[in-house]
């Protein structure tokens, strides 16, 4: 059984995506690694050269977006990185997902589990969502999605690439027989939304063309919203200490969400996550 790992990126350095740490974060357990880069601005195939290891293969193209509308140029491309996996298994790994080293062993053996289970297609992992800082996270963001694949053809990336379906299903595979997933919860620490709040804003902006919102004025500044917004205590990955020490918090003094009015009305609204 062999493993590959794929993701997709573009200005990885300029929009400050923590891509080297997500790569390195599974290359223990995958057997080769694709990386789809983008045509690039800031030197992105070269950062992805330095990791130095004989398991990455990067492929670039031109990325033209033909869709105009709900992201789907995500899920075109990353079926395009899919497309060049040669392992029994896919895992996708998103530019800002990272995998803590102590799930490595769990994962892989969930997955040497799952390959003896034709039925199997994939594997959902669940998500901490990183919110301004690597100690505030937002629980109440997309709580889980499938990550890891059957490589059989049978399983491609829809939407804005968040979710995967059986090829030609109306719905993604979570919402289907449960017989072709493997729930886990193993988490993605996922960092989309800690950067410096001018690239949050330059990336809000860009992404607005692949969403059919080019009509929409972009932000000066990136807003935060901390009403649902949790304090983390645990470890990060080993690969992000670098970054993290590097980096300066953006937001207020720490306030629990339970001592904030507007945090009653979102929990009438959306119930309680934790």
């Amino acid at each position: 059984m062999k493993i590959s790992g794929f993701t997709i990126v573009k200005n990885a350095i300029k929009l400050q995506y923590p891509v080297v740490e997500s790569i390195k974060s599974i290359l223990p357990i995958v057997d080769e690694y694709i990386v789809l880069v983008g045509r690039s601005e800031d030197g992105t195939v070269d950062l992805i050269k330095s990791i130095g290891s004989d398991k990455v293969r990067i492929v670039e193209n031109e990325w033209r977006d033909d869709f105009k509308y709900g992201g789907e140029i995500f899920s075109h491309l990353t079926n395009i990185a899919l497309g060049e996996c040669k392992g029994d298994w896919a895992f996708s790994l998103q530019a800002d997902e990272v995998i803590h080293e102590k799930d490595l062993p769990k994962l892989k053996k969930l997955i040497e589990k799952c390959d003896g289970k034709p039925s199997v297609k994939t594997i959902s992992l669940r998500f901490i969502h990183f919110y301004g800082d690597y100690r505030t996270y937002n629980p109440y963001s997309h709580r889980k999605a499938c990550r890891i694949i059957r490589n059989t053809g049978e399983v491609v990336s829809i939407g804005d690439a968040v979710a995967f379906a059986l090829r030609g299903a109306p719905r993604r595979i979570l919402e289907g027989p449960k017989e072709h997933y493997v729930k886990s919860n193993i988490r993605i620490y996922h960092y989309t939304s800690v950067k410096d709040p001018s690239k949050l804003a330059e990336k809000a902006s860009l992404l607005r063309g692949h969403y059919g919102r080019e009509h929409v004025r972009p932000p000066d500044s990136f807003q935060y919203n901390l009403t649902m917004m949790k304090r983390f205590r645990k470890s990060h990955p080993k690969v992000m200490e670098e970054r993290i020490a590097a980096f300066n918090s953006p937001l207020p003094p720490y306030r629990s969400r339970w001592l904030k009015p507007k945090f009653y009305s979102y929990l009438l609204q959306h119930g309680y996550k934790g």
